[in-house]
C-alpha cells in the first residue's frame, strides 16, 4: 500500500515542475513584449517632438497695394420717362371714341379720346335757361326809370343772380371741354385702359385710368448713393448708363438734382440722372447700371478679401513680419468690393497678408511662407 503511494507521488513531481517553467516563461515573455513597447512608443514620441521643435508651419501670403486716384460706383436703377403721368376724366361720361393706342407717338395737345356727357349737357343747358331768366329780370328792374319803385335791394339781387348764374354757365362750359382728353406734352402712349361705350367717372382712382403718357426723348433714372461717395456726386456729374441688353458704348448722363438730404434709414442719397435718348433705344422701364467715376478723398489700400479675420478683437488681418513671425494686426474698412476689400487704417502697405488665416496663428508664431501671390 505505501509503495503505490510513493509511486504516486514521485510520478506528480515532474509535471508541476513543467507547469512552473510554462508559467515563468510566458510571464517572461509579457514583461519583454511591455518592454519593447514602452521603448517604440518613447522613441515615436521623441521623433515627433524633434520634428515639431524643426518644422515651421508654412503660410501662403499676399501683399497690398495702393488704390487709384479714382474709384468706380456702380449703381443700379431704373429708367423712367422725363416725364410720366397718368390721364383721367375730367368729367364724367361715356367714351364716345378714341384715337391713339399704344406705342402710338403724340404731339402736346393732341386729341387723344372724346366722351359724352348727356348729364353734363342737361345741365349746362338748364343753366343757360337760369341765365337768360336772371338777364331779362336785371333787364326789367334797370329799365325802371320811375324813383322809388324799385329799391337799391332789389337791384342788388337781380344783379347778384344774373352774376351767379353767368358764372355757373362758365363753369359748366369749362367742364363740357373737358369732354376731349388732350395730350398734355409730346411723348409716347403706354397704356390705354378704355374702349368705345367705357363708363368713366371724374376723379384719379387707379380703375379710372385712360392712357399713360410718357417723354422718352429725355430720360431720366433715380439711384441711392451711399454716404461714403456724397461729398463726390454733385449737380454736373457725369454718369455712363449701362443697359445689359443694349451693347455698345454706353450714354453719358448728368446728375440734375440731389435730394438734399440722406435717407436715414438706408444712409442714402437719392440722385437723379438724366440723360437724352433721341433715337428712342431706351425705354422707361429698364433696368440700368449707373456708371460714376470718381476721385477718392483718401488714402486706401487695397487687400484680398481672404486674409481678412472677425475676431472678438475686431476686424484683422494676419501679416509675416521680415523676422518670419506672426503679427496680427486691426484694420478699418472703408469699402468692401467683394473679392478685394479697401483699408483707410491700420497697415503701411509693405505687409505680407496672410491668406485664408486658420486660428492657430497666434501672435509671435514661426512661419514658413508656402507662395507668394498679388493681390488683384
Amino acid at each position: 500500500m505505501s509503495e503505490n503511494t510513493s509511486h504516486t507521488d514521485a510520478s506528480k513531481k515532474p509535471s508541476y515542475l513543467i507547469y512552473i517553467v510554462l508559467a515563468v516563461i510566458i510571464v517572461g515573455a509579457f514583461f519583454y513584449f511591455l518592454y519593447i513597447s514602452i521603448q517604440k512608443r518613447k522613441e515615436t514620441a521623441d521623433e515627433a517632438k524633434q520634428a515639431s521643435a524643426t518644422q515651421t508651419i508654412r503660410v501662403r501670403v499676399a501683399k497690398s497695394f495702393l488704390a487709384p486716384d479714382t474709384s468706380v460706383l456702380l449703381l443700379p436703377g431704373n429708367v423712367q420717362g422725363f416725364r410720366e403721368t397718368y390721364l383721367y376724366a375730367r368729367v364724367s361720361g361715356y367714351i364716345k371714341n378714341w384715337y391713339v393706342d399704344i406705342g402710338d407717338h403724340v404731339t402736346e395737345g393732341q386729341l387723344l379720346a372724346a366722351l359724352e356727357t348727356p348729364e353734363l349737357d342737361q345741365q349746362l343747358a338748364q343753366a343757360k335757361a337760369n341765365l337768360e331768366l336772371a338777364k331779362s329780370s336785371l333787364e326789367r328792374v334797370n329799365s325802371v326809370n320811375i324813383e322809388g319803385a324799385v329799391s337799391i335791394q332789389q337791384k342788388a339781387d337781380r344783379d347778384g343772380a344774373y352774376k351767379a348764374a353767368f358764372a355757373l354757365v362758365s363753369q359748366l362750359e369749362a367742364q363740357k371741354s373737358f369732354k376731349q382728353v388732350l395730350a398734355p406734352f409730346t411723348g409716347v402712349i403706354t397704356s390705354r385702359n378704355i374702349d368705345i361705350g367705357t363708363l368713366v367717372n371724374a376723379g384719379s382712382s387707379a380703375s379710372q385710368q385712360l392712357f399713360t403718357i410718357a417723354q422718352v426723348n429725355k430720360l431720366r433714372i433715380f439711384v441711392n448713393v451711399p454716404q461714403s461717395f456724397v461729398t463726390n456726386i454733385t449737380v454736373g456729374t457725369e454718369a455712363k448708363i449701362i443697359v445689359q441688353e443694349i451693347p455698345g458704348k454706353p450714354i453719358v448722363g448728368k446728375v440734375t438734382r440731389t435730394a438734399g438730404a440722406l435717407d436715414a434709414t438706408t444712409r442714402t442719397l437719392l440722385v437723379q440722372v438724366e440723360f437724352d435718348n433721341p433715337k428712342h433705344v431706351y425705354l422707361p422701364g429698364m433696368y440700368a447700371n449707373v456708371k460714376f467715376v470718381v476721385k477718392r478723398t483718401m488714402r486706401t489700400l487695397i487687400i484680398p478679401a481672404s486674409t481678412l479675420v472677425i475676431r472678438t478683437e475686431g476686424t484683422q488681418v494676419v501679416t509675416v513680419t521680415p523676422q518670419g513671425t506672426i503679427a496680427i494686426k486691426n484694420v478699418l474698412i472703408n469699402k468692401d468690393n467683394g473679392a478685394t476689400i479697401e483699408i483707410s487704417g491700420g497697415l503701411k502697405g509693405d505687409e505680407l497678408l496672410v491668406t485664408n488665416p486658420s486660428l492657430d496663428l497666434t501672435e509671435g508664431l514661426k512661419v514658413s511662407l508656402a507662395q507668394k501671390s498679388s493681390a488683384e
